[in-house]
């Protein structure tokens, strides 16, 4: 190029010329680079709304479509409007400048919201039966999860266009992978709760139903728990009441068995975030209650341990946040002997004589004991082949130059009813 120029204007013209426009290029960066960058920011984002306003209009399509399975009867147009005006609804935390009580204060509000949950279900879909009612709740609140995504994302973005603030361009792009992530895993959800197909958070209940040899009783709200004999000893096997999604109310099932069992050990098992670079599916033992959430039952089944000097100690089964809200992969399934064998393990060597494993996680899917698991392993295995050959599909992306240079974390978004085919 310098040859061709210093042909044209001589070698100082064509030197003087490649300066003054190298100066020029340096000038204009100095002046629009920032507003460049902004642009760039504004117009990715954008890109990334749509899809994510795909995702929510998916979401309710998804329910609306349910609607018409179960009840025989398109969703009529009051419903579908209903639908989404609760999409809007939320909660507002209680004060929290005075802990004191705090747990009581956020018991007070997560059971009122619960209500307002049950009273719309059964006002949108008030034939349902009680399993497809918990199943069609959890897939409002996997719905209400992609929206108020939307949402915030499309704050972010009329904030940025209209002030043009550098802080802002940078939280959007430090988030916005995060935030399509969780927007996705929250669709992939939604459709799973309707379907009635056990998530990652599922493992804890699945594990625990694996233990359990009759359904039991039901303790309290949504809670099952039934006598066993493990390693020789008496063990209370706990559980959320399935097969329809539940959690159920944990702290207060613990405490009335403890006032009748006088229990002397308690062991839980759950679903845990990993960090990157570790494997799903790995396994790991600690102390304490092994519990995600706002914390109410976690309160209060550590407040029967400290009252009661009961050890509490925990096993959990890692994956990814997304990992914990989609269908359950394969290697969080196959987790499931090592973690009996721990539990065995943590068995045998306690002096306890009355011993409760609580598995705790939403039992999306899973039933209450042995014989209700029938059939699930079969039901999970054409799932198990979308995700396998999703994941190879994304390793063989990310080998490319192309990915290496421009991809991102959000690249492999588009397939997103990945286990669809297999449950038609």
């Amino acid at each position: 190029m310098d040859t061709m120029l210093f042909g044209l204007f001589g070698a100082e013209e064509g030197s003087s010329f490649i300066n003054t426009l190298f100066y020029l290029i340096f000038i204009v960066f100095m002046i629009f680079g920032q507003k460049i960058m902004i642009m760039q920011t504004v117009w990715r984002s954008e890109a990334q709304l749509l899809k994510i306003k795909k995702w929510d209009d998916k979401a309710n399509s998804l329910m609306t479509k349910k609607i018409k399975d179960k009840t025989n009867k398109p969703a009529t147009k009051e419903t579908k409007q209903n639908i989404r005006n609760f999409m809007e609804f939320f909660i507002s935390t209680p004060v929290d400048l005075d802990p004191y009580g705090i747990v009581k204060k956020l018991e007070h509000v997560m059971n009122r919201s619960d209500k307002k949950f049950n009273h719309f279900i059964d006002k949108i879909v008030p034939n349902l039966e009680k399993e497809d009612k918990k199943d069609f709740k959890f897939a409002t609140m996997g719905a209400m999860g992609v929206h108020q995504i939307y949402k915030i994302v499309n704050h972010f973005i009329i904030m940025l266009k209209k002030t043009g603030n550098i802080q802002i361009m940078l939280i959007l792009q430090m988030y916005l992978p995060f935030l399509m992530k969780m927007a996705k895993s929250n669709l992939i959800a939604t459709k799973a709760f309707l379907d009635n197909i056990p998530i990652g958070d599922a493992i804890g209940p699945y594990i625990a139903a694996k233990l359990k040899t009759t359904k039991g009783e039901t303790i309290d709200v949504d809670v099952v728990v039934s006598k066993e004999k493990i390693a020789g000893k008496t063990v209370f096997v706990m559980k959320s009441e399935g097969p329809g999604s539940a959690l159920g109310k944990d702290g207060d099932a613990i405490e009335k068995l403890y006032d009748r069992e006088k229990i002397e050990y308690i062991i839980t098992i759950d679903a845990a975030g990993k960090m990157e670079g570790e494997k799903t599916g790995s396994v790991a033992e600690g102390v304490g209650v092994m519990m995600g959430g706002i914390g109410v039952e976690r309160s209060k089944i550590e407040e029967v341990g400290v009252k009661n000097d009961i050890p509490i100690d925990g096993i959990v089964i890692k994956m990814s946040p997304e990992e914990a809200s989609i269908p359950i992969k394969k290697k969080v399934f196959e987790a499931t002997d090592e973690v009996i064998e721990k539990i065995n393990t943590l068995v045998k060597e306690s002096k306890a004589k009355k011993i409760l494993v609580f598995g705790v996680g939403n039992t999306c899917g899973v039933g209450n004991c042995k014989s209700e698991l029938k059939g699930l392993e079969t039901k999970l295995k054409p799932i198990w082949e979308q995700q396998r050959k999703k994941e190879l599909e994304l390793k063989k992306k990310k080998k490319s130059l192309f990915y290496k240079l421009f991809g991102s974390p959000d690249e492999d978004d588009e397939d997103i009813d990945f286990y669809s085919k297999s449950q038609k």
